[in-house]
């Protein structure tokens, strides 16, 4: 099989590496995509994934790397802002290291494909061309994310291809409604549904030639036209206008490897987070009660958590002994923490002192997006109750907060919520 990205014409031009861009809401499915291209590619055909990530939780690179595919991971920022620049870096770095016969980018859930395209586009003279900008759409809850998101209506209308995936059990006339929003938006890319049980076709995203956001014409980056409408929401605190987001880190003993957390217990939070309020929960964290393979025996292990819209998936991974000495606990609680926009924290911890726990690692590190504010103590207590310390980052779009704490933190839920009611007066 013969794929766009090394035919012929591809190679006339001079062997340049083709790039692909996945853009889509936090949830929706993008990584999903990606890593099923893996079953239909041929073999010896090697593409490199460009990652980005919300704070520094690698959690889709892993289950990439579990997969093979070379990943560049580039954390604590956005490919359109915070990180131009940092981009082009990674791109050559990849196409230096391993030569691959196409890069793809997947940006995280707030990122504006144009500032993005522009970069790929400059770095023409290195050998890259901008093959295409694909969308994924989640079909089950576009029409909920697209109204509090202005970049997820931007990243519709400005594709070469929409993908539709959660379809599935979706009914007719609400299918009907997602998709005549999508049309408003942008007519004249195709929509296409993707299923779960079935690999995207390589030959239906590859070899596009995309002539969205060229570095002259309509589309350009000095069109004052076009900034204009993109300023109208999409400034450096798009993140902030449009997410809460939090991270979440627990510490338990260094000597136990028997994990603090029973994978049942657990599965009973996630199935109290409503799907209006958690967009996105992603991370990692040691459980109990994981059954062996071949086996009746459980075990603990360190489990990759992929939580969005009320489903979630949990993987082991039984090769994966810790989360790596750069996360353990250190005197700053932001230490490893960046945003695009200005920090105004308040430190809340009643329970936290400012030493360094030197027995204790990370056992837990999530990152939790969506409408965030009101349940803060819940999802606080949800993942905290269990250790002995740990940490909250939180991002609201009105104000940001840091609670800590170095010891249990009380009985009840409702103890825990007066505690903190307490420490703000």
């Amino acid at each position: 099989m013969d794929l766009p990205g090394r035919t012929p014409n591809t190679l006339s031009k001079g062997g340049e590496t083709p790039v692909t861009v996945f853009t889509g809401f936090v949830g929706v499915g993008k990584t999903t995509i990606i890593l099923s291209l893996l079953e239909s590619m041929p073999k010896g055909y090697k593409f490199c994934l460009l990652k980005n990530e919300f704070g520094d939780v690698k959690v889709d690179s892993q289950i990439a790397k579990l997969k093979n595919i070379d990943v560049q991971e580039m954390t604590n920022g956005c490919l359109c802002c915070v990180l131009v620049g940092q981009m082009k870096e990674g791109l050559l770095e990849l196409k230096e290291k391993y030569n691959p016969d196409r890069i793809i980018i997947e940006t995280s859930g707030s990122a504006f494909p144009g500032p993005i395209a522009w970069q790929v586009r400059e770095l023409a003279d290195e050998g890259f061309v901008l093959d295409s900008i694909l969308n994924v759409v989640d079909c089950k809850n576009f029409n909920g994310y697209s109204d509090n998101s202005y970049t997820a209506q931007l990243q519709a209308k400005y594709t070469d291809l929409v993908l539709l995936t959660k379809h599935e059990g979706v009914s007719e006339r609400d299918l009907d409604r997602v998709i005549d929003r999508v049309n408003d938006l942008n007519t004249d890319a195709p929509k296409v549904f993707v299923n779960v049980d079935q690999p995207v076709s390589p030959e239906l995203i590859f070899g596009l030639d995309t002539k969205l956001f060229e570095l002259q014409g309509a589309m350009a980056p000095n069109n004052k036209t076009f900034q204009d409408e993109l300023d109208q929401h999409g400034n450096k605190n798009h993140h902030k206008n449009e997410l809460d987001t939090m991270e979440i880190k627990c510490f338990g003993n260094r000597n136990s490897l028997t994990g603090n957390l029973d994978l049942q217990k657990f599965e009973k939070f996630l199935g109290t987070l409503d799907k209006d309020d958690v967009y996105r929960l992603k991370g990692f964290v040691r459980l109990s009660g994981i059954l062996e393979t071949g086996s009746e025996e459980t075990t603990s292990a360190i489990c990759v958590v992929n939580h969005a819209f009320g489903k979630w998936t949990i993987t082991p991974v039984p090769e994966k002994q810790d989360m790596g000495p750069e996360d353990e606990r250190t005197d700053s609680p932001a230490h490893d923490h960046d945003h695009c926009h200005d920090d105004h924290h308040h430190h809340n911890h009643p329970h936290a002192s400012h030493h360094k726990a030197n027995d204790q690692v990370l056992q837990m590190h999530f990152i939790i997006m969506g409408e965030l504010w009101g349940i803060k103590h819940k999802l606080i207590y949800g993942c905290g109750a269990e250790y002995a310390s740990g940490q909250a980052l939180c991002e609201f779009k009105a104000s940001s907060d840091v609670v800590e704490w170095d010891k249990s933190l009380p009985g009840t839920y409702s103890e825990f919520v007066a505690e903190q009611m307490a420490s703000k007066q």
